[in-house]
């Protein structure tokens, strides 16, 4: 057989320019695909620039290294996947460093520093997929167009993730491919993305190369994709029918228009009676619910006469009122002390308060310090102290019950599934602490994915956008622009539908891990076979 290997060079070279070239143009594209930008439709053929320049086996740079692990570190293919997970990692989320630069006493050069060290750690995965490539294809051939994808899919899954950005959830404004999310979870996008991504780059290298495009891998890849869209045309129209046939409830969406620096700024008062002021405006409308989103009052709004003030605005208005506001009482461990929760309230249309949620996941960076850096509070602003709350509350109103997921919780996947025994997810946040990033675009995307996954509608309500609601079969019938004054009722359809991802669980990546665990046994096993001494 002729060697394929890629002979040994600088990694930064002018003959390696090409690959590097492909490489970053892979983790560039991930930024385009992301909102607001959200050019999805590239999702299905990003990787092939990287597929293409890791396909061959490649010669580590500058020598072996010492072990298997030196080797593989050191060699091109791992160096290129790397690159392109760096990039990637660091583009999609250089908000932080803004964030960090606006809310702290970090500078901007060092909180870039710090989204540096997040995309070299989060970037890993993407070299050891890299160095993946060429094996598999020597060793499965094609076949190693569906072998790959269940590699990525188990390492997406194993990976720890402070921020769960998987490759499928991209596809959420594509209503008949993302409906697969309704069976699998954004896991299934994430295989058949990357599977569609190796068939299309093996097609380039055979073209290259002058054989024939695999005719097996190529069609299977083309019926699993229009299988797809089929089953996705198919539920869509499903869920749309009931729909239609669905109880009404009128949701009115508040959200302001002022940056968190000028909220900073302003008496607790002068915020509470902004919020009265949008409130008065959709009143007339008759809504169910008004909702208030996170962080909306300074107070605990169950005393005195903020407490009297929200009774009188529900009763009079003849609505129930949900709203977001700290707790602060004293600490369950050390009376003598006080704490403070992140909590959401309900206000029946009677004025009583029907009852409290306490954020169960705070935010770690933001809301408060984990281990083993939470030594380092004293010495950084802007970080909280807050406390977990220990129970899923269940709301309920006259014609719907719901559950409210704060903030980040609304991205975390045991965390929604925890909340989804209810008809409707209501999200409250506040994502103007990002400024106008592509962070609030990046957390909406994230949370509105779990309406399709678990079968249940969610509103969404942030206090400076973006507000949104989001029906079971993943259609945002309702969205507003970051950053503009909005008091909106709008029609929320009550259906909700039992999918196979509620059901199941994360099943798929399961199976994934699993069969890739077998493939490793079996190489294993291989290799001691093919070095045992013969007798």
């Amino acid at each position: 057989m002729p060697d394929l290997s890629v002979p040994a060079a600088r990694f930064f070279s002018r003959a390696n320019a090409p690959a590097l070239a492909a490489a970053l143009a892979s983790g560039a594209i991930l930024r385009l695909v992301s909102p607001p930008i959200g050019l999805d439709w590239l999702h299905w053929v990003s990787f092939v620039p990287l597929f293409v320049a890791v396909a061959q086996p490649a010669s580590s740079v500058h020598g072996a290294g010492r072990g298997w692990i030196g080797r593989l570190v050191r060699g091109r293919n791992f160096r290129l996947g790397y690159l392109t997970g760096f990039s990637g990692v660091f583009l999609l989320f250089f908000w932080l460093a803004q964030t960090i630069d606006t809310f702290s006493n970090i500078p901007l050069p060092v909180a870039a520093l710090i989204v540096g060290l997040f995309a070299a750690v989060f970037g890993l995965p993407y070299g050891f997929l890299g160095a993946a490539v060429a094996p598999l294809r020597a060793r499965l051939g094609a076949g190693w167009v569906f072998a790959f994808p269940t590699l990525w899919v188990a390492m997406e899954f194993a990976q720890p993730a402070l921020f769960p950005y998987y490759q499928g959830v991209g596809q959420y404004r594509n209503p008949y491919t993302w409906q697969l999310a309704s069976v699998f979870g954004a896991y299934g996008l994430s295989w058949l993305i990357i599977a569609t991504n190796a068939t299309v780059a093996e097609a380039v290298i055979a073209r290259r190369a002058g054989r024939s495009v695999p005719v097996l891998s190529t069609l299977t890849t083309a019926v699993l994709l229009a299988g797809t869209i089929c089953f996705g045309a198919w539920r869509f129209a499903n869920v749309e029918a009931q729909l239609q046939h669905a109880p009404v409830a009128k949701i009115a969406l508040l959200q302001q228009g002022v940056s968190m620096v000028q909220h900073i700024s302003e008496r607790g008062q002068a915020v509470l009676e902004g919020w009265v002021n949008l409130t008065a405006r959709v009143a007339a409308d008759k809504p169910d619910l008004v909702i208030w989103p996170e962080g909306s009052i300074y107070d605990t709004p169950t005393t005195g006469r903020v407490r009297r003030g929200f009774a009188e605005m529900s009763r009079s208005g003849g609505f129930a009122f949900f709203l977001g506001g700290g707790t602060r009482e004293a600490d369950p461990d050390d009376p003598t002390k006080r704490a403070m929760w992140n909590s959401a309230y309900l206000f029946g249309k009677d004025g009583e308060v029907k009852g409290r949620y306490d954020k169960m996941v705070p935010m770690p960076f933001g809301e408060y310090l984990p281990w083993p850096v939470s030594y380092l509070k004293p010495y950084i602003q802007g970080v909280g102290s807050f406390r977990p709350g220990d129970e899923a509350t269940v709301f309920h109103t006259e014609k719907f019950s719901f559950t409210s997921p704060i903030c980040y919780e609304a991205i975390l996947e045991a965390q929604m599934r925890a909340l989804s025994d209810a008809d409707v997810f209501v999200n409250i946040t506040n994502d103007g602490w990002f400024g106008d990033t592509a962070a609030p675009h990046q957390h909406a995307m994230l949370a509105a994915a779990y309406a399709t996954e678990l079968g249940r509608p969610m509103v969404r309500v942030a206090y400076t956008g973006i507000s949104m609601v989001v029906e079971p079969h993943g259609v945002i019938r309702y969205e507003t622009v970051p950053y503009t004054e909005v008091a909106k009722v709008v029609d929320l359809r009550l259906a909700t539908f039992e999918t196979p991802y509620r059901t199941w669980g994360r099943y798929f990546p399961h199976v994934c891990a699993l069969l890739v665990a077998l493939y490793a046994a079996v190489e294993t096993v291989r290799a001691v076979t093919r070095r045992a001494p013969s007798a």
